[in-house]
């Protein structure tokens, strides 16, 4: 089945920082070398001015690491700030103080807290401490007054029931517009593995949706491709270029298909079949 590719991708992830100061207990970085990179400024520089010829694209300002810790975090903030009209990211909210209130309003639209429920938080959000994470986030809630739209999040694993749950999202649905639970993200150290794969393939509309910029310029193909080899690199070729490049172009074709021939892709039993509607330009969950 054809499926059409815009002009330019409708939603782009770009990395601040591939570090981060927890060791989450789910989290992909186990199977990886140290991550620890910082996207430079006129990388930055470059990806934002291209990409605001397309004021519609969703921005999203993280990926493999925790943002706030760019050491011009603020600075970013301030040159993306007014240039679209959704610029998202996520947190683990350990960074999130006062000093930054002010440059995140200004800019993000809609801001993502990566919690757990109390009772697990601190087995599984290493070294964090809930009270501390909680405080800030409910003074940034103060601050905020609803001018940027804000979720927490939790993430569905071993470490969690059911009852779990349910009180996350009795803790929370009153303070923040949305609560969401997220799948962990891989098992076993295969990206995009789940404990119950998908029997039935079916197109992912990624490629033809979103692009995402790692750190270092490496052009990735959606959320769950972590350490595949890039599609391209944004410090020598354009954003547009790579979009309608010859690997896109490829990889489209196979999930057209559905016969993979891509490492990432092949592998991966986290596809969407369809783009959610929920007003942050998220994907539907499973």
């Amino acid at each position: 089945m054809a499926h059409s590719t815009p002009e330019f991708p409708k939603r782009l992830e770009i990395e601040l920082s591939s570090n981060c100061n927890l060791k989450c207990v789910y989290c992909p970085r186990h199977h990886m070398q140290e991550l620890s990179g910082y996207i430079n400024w006129d990388l930055f520089v470059k990806i934002i001015d291209e990409a605001s010829l397309y004021p519609e694209t969703i921005i999203v300002l993280h990926r493999r690491g925790e943002s706030m810790m760019h050491p011009r975090f603020k600075e970013l903030l301030r040159y993306v700030a007014g240039k679209f009209g959704e610029i998202q990211m996520a947190t683990n909210a350990t960074l999130l103080v006062e000093d930054k209130f002010a440059s995140i309003v200004d800019s993000i639209t809609f801001l993502s807290f990566s919690l757990d429920v109390p009772s697990v938080y601190e087995k599984t959000r290493v070294p964090a401490k809930y009270g501390m994470v909680e405080k800030n986030i409910l003074k940034f809630l103060d601050f905020n007054q609803g001018r940027v739209k804000t979720q927490t999040s939790m993430v569905r694993s071993d470490y969690t029931t059911d009852e779990d749950i349910e009180t996350f999202k009795r803790l929370w649905q009153s303070k923040v517009d949305r609560v969401r639970v997220y799948d962990e993200h891989s098992k076993d150290g295969r990206f995009g593995s789940l404990d119950t794969p998908r029997a039935e393939r079916k197109l992912c509309v990624m490629p033809f949706y979103e692009m995402l910029v790692y750190d270092d310029g490496g052009v990735g193909r959606c959320n769950h491709d972590w350490n595949g080899d890039p599609m391209g690199n944004v410090n020598n070729q354009t954003l547009y270029g790579i979009w309608h490049s010859e690997n896109y172009r490829g990889l489209r074709g196979q999930h057209e298909r559905l016969e993979f021939t891509d490492a990432v892709c092949r592998s991966c039993d986290s596809w969407y079949p369809e783009i959610g509607n929920q007003g942050t330009g998220e994907v539907l969950e499973r």
